[in-house]
C-alpha cells in the first residue's frame, strides 16, 4: 500500500459520529418546520408548488431519522 493512502487511512480513524449529529439536526428541522408552517420558506414554496410545501417537512424529517440511524453514534468520552 503506497505510503499516502496508509497515512489517509491513519488520520481519518474511527468515526466522530458527526453524520449521526447532523441526521438528528436535520431531523428536528424538518419537525420543527411541520409545526410552523408560516416559514418563509415554506410560504414561498407553498406559492410556487403548493403540493410539494406539504411534502417537505416530513421528508426533511424521515430523510434525518434515517441519515441518524444508519450512521456511527458520537463517541462519548
Amino acid at each position: 500500500m503506497p505510503e499516502a493512502m496508509r497515512d489517509a487511512k491513519d488520520r481519518k480513524g474511527k468515526p466522530k459520529g458527526g453524520r449521526a449529529l447532523m441526521g438528528v439536526a436535520l431531523a428536528i428541522l424538518g419537525a420543527l418546520a411541520g409545526v410552523q408552517p408560516a416559514n418563509t420558506l415554506l410560504t414561498a414554496l407553498s406559492e410556487v408548488v403548493p403540493q410539494l410545501a406539504g411534502v417537505v417537512p416530513p421528508l426533511l424529517t424521515a430523510c434525518g431519522a434515517i441519515l441518524a440511524a444508519v450512521s456511527e453514534p458520537p463517541a462519548m468520552k
